[in-house]
C-alpha cells in the first residue's frame, strides 16, 4: 500500500513535466539600439566611456554595445561505452547510448555582449531558458530497498534531469608566444576528444585535453548552485596529459585558489549505507547548504545511516523518512536533501575565482554580467589584448551536468 500511494503520486506529478528545446519561440533580449548592427560569429568588445555598474542589472549602456547573436545546439559526443550513473549497477541497457542524450538537438538562443575599461572585460550574457534549475542531484529516499541515494548525475530520459544550470567560455592561453595548434579554426573542438580507451567506472570515453605538451586553454565554468556564494565562474584551465587517447586522460585543472563546494555524502561505518552528510531538519525545497549554516548549528551532521532509512543527526534527533514518503520521494520531494554545501570561496580575491559573475534569472531566461581583469596575471588565465582578435567558444548546460548547447568558431575583438 505505501509503494502504490507513492507511485500514484508520482505518476500525476510526472504528468506535467514536458521537454522543449526554444527553437521556435522569439529570444527576450534587452532592447539594442537599432543602429548598432549584431553579428553571428563576432564579439565586438569596445571601449566604454564609463563602465556599468556591475550588479547583474543591465544599465542603460549596454543598448550601445553590439551583440552577438547566435544559439547553442546539443550534439552528439559519442558512445558511454559503461554505465555511468551508479543507480544503473552496472547494466548499460538503463542508460542511452550518447553521452548527451536526452538533450541531443536541444537548441538554446543567446545573446552576448562586450565592453572594457582598458583595465576589466565586462560581458553581458543573455541566454533563453524558462527554468532556474537548482535541484542538482538531491537525495531522496528509495522506499522499495529502503536506501538514501541521489538522484541521477547523468539523465537517462527527459523526465530524469536534476541538475544545475551552468555556462561555459573556453579561450586560447598563448604559450612562448603562439596559442595552441588549430585552436582559431577549432576552439573548443581542438580540446574535446572521443573514443578513448579502457574506461573505467565512471570514466566517460569524451574528454577534454590539449593535442600538444605545453598548450594550455582558459575554462570559464559557472555552475548555478555550487558558486552561488563565491558569485564567480569555476575558473580552470585544459592541458596536455600523458595518457592522452585513454579514457583516463582529463585534462580539466582548476586555477589555484580555494573550491567553493563540496560533496555532501556520509557512509555509516557500521551498516556501509551511504545519506546526506549534512541536512537541515525540516526545511522545504533546498538546494545547498552554506559553510555558515553549518558552523552556527542551523545544518546538522549526520552520524548514523540505519538499514531502514533512519538519519541519526549529531544532537541525537533523527529523521524516519518512512512517516513522509511522499516528502522524500525520487523526484518531487519537498524534504530530499542537498547534495552539496557551499562556501564563497576566494570570493573574487584567488584566481580561482577571479572571473566575477552578477547572475539572475528573469523568468524568461538567465541575465548574467561578468568581468574580469584584461591580464590577471595568472599563467592559466586568457590574456585580453585591447587591438587584438581572439578566437573562443561557449557552451550553455540547461540543467544538465554535461549535455551542452555549444557555440564554437567565434571570434572576440577587443577594440582601442
Amino acid at each position: 500500500m505505501r509503494t502504490i500511494k507513492l507511485f500514484s503520486a508520482l505518476l500525476i506529478i510526472a504528468t506535467f513535466f514536458t521537454n522543449c528545446t526554444h527553437d521556435d519561440t522569439p529570444i527576450i533580449l534587452t532592447p539594442v539600439d537599432s543602429g548598432v548592427g549584431e553579428s553571428a560569429d563576432t564579439l565586438l568588445v569596445q571601449r566604454f566611456a564609463t563602465a556599468p555598474v556591475f550588479d547583474g542589472e543591465v544599465d542603460d549602456i549596454w543598448a550601445d554595445a553590439r551583440p552577438l547573436i547566435n544559439k547553442g545546439t546539443v550534439t552528439p559526443a559519442g558512445d558511454r561505452i559503461i554505465p555511468l550513473n551508479s543507480s544503473s549497477n552496472g547494466d548499460p541497457s538503463l542508460e542511452p547510448v550518447d553521452l548527451m542524450d536526452p538533450y541531443t538537438g536541444e537548441i538554446y538562443k543567446y545573446s552576448l555582449r562586450g565592453g572594457h575599461d582598458g583595465e576589466y572585460l565586462y560581458l553581458l550574457f543573455e541566454w533563453e531558458d524558462d527554468n532556474d534549475s537548482k535541484d542538482r542531484q538531491s537525495w531522496f529516499f528509495d522506499p522499495i530497498n529502503s536506501i538514501w541515494q541521489g538522484e541521477n548525475k547523468y539523465a537517462n530520459h527527459d523526465n530524469d534531469k536534476f541538475y544545475e544550470d551552468k555556462f561555459g567560455f573556453i579561450f586560447p592561453i598563448k604559450v612562448g608566444g603562439n596559442y595552441p595548434q588549430g585552436f582559431a579554426g577549432g576552439t573548443c573542438t581542438v580540446t574535446c576528444h572521443s573514443g578513448l580507451a579502457d574506461p573505467q567506472p565512471g570514466q566517460k570515453t569524451t574528454r577534454h585535453y590539449m593535442a600538444n605538451e605545453g598548450e594550455l586553454t582558459d575554462l570559464w565554468h559557472w555552475k548555478r548552485d555550487r558558486n552561488a556564494l563565491s558569485l564567480s565562474v569555476d575558473d580552470g584551465f585544459i592541458q596536455y596529459e600523458e595518457d592522452e587517447g585513454m579514457a583516463s586522460a582529463n585534462g580539466r585543472k582548476t586555477d589555484e585558489g580555494i573550491k567553493m563546494y563540496a560533496t555532501s555524502s556520509f557512509t555509516d561505518g557500521v551498516t556501509g549505507l551511504k545519506g546526506p552528510k549534512y541536512v537541515i531538519p525540516n526545511r522545504e525545497n533546498y538546494y545547498w547548504i552554506t559553510d555558515t549554516e553549518i558552523s552556527n548549528g542551523t545544518a546538522l551532521a549526520v552520524t548514523a545511516v540505519a538499514v531502514n532509512g533512519v538519519l541519526t543527526l549529531e544532537d541525537g534527533e533523527t529523521i524516519d523518512p518512512n512517516l513522509d514518503l511522499i516528502a522524500y520521494s525520487q523526484g518531487f520531494g519537498s524534504k530530499r536533501f542537498p547534495s552539496i554545501y557551499i562556501n564563497p570561496g576566494g570570493a573574487g580575491n584567488d584566481f580561482r575565482s577571479d572571473t566575477q559573475v552578477r547572475a539572475k534569472h528573469v523568468g524568461s531566461g538567465w541575465q548574467v554580467e561578468i568581468k574580469r581583469k584584461l591580464n590577471t596575471g595568472d599563467p592559466t588565465d586568457a590574456v585580453f589584448v585591447v587591438g587584438e582578435e581572439m578566437p573562443f567558444g561557449l557552451a550553455i548546460f540547461n540543467n544538465a551536468a554535461i549535455g551542452h548547447g555549444q557555440t564554437n568558431f567565434l571570434t572576440m575583438r577587443i577594440e582601442n
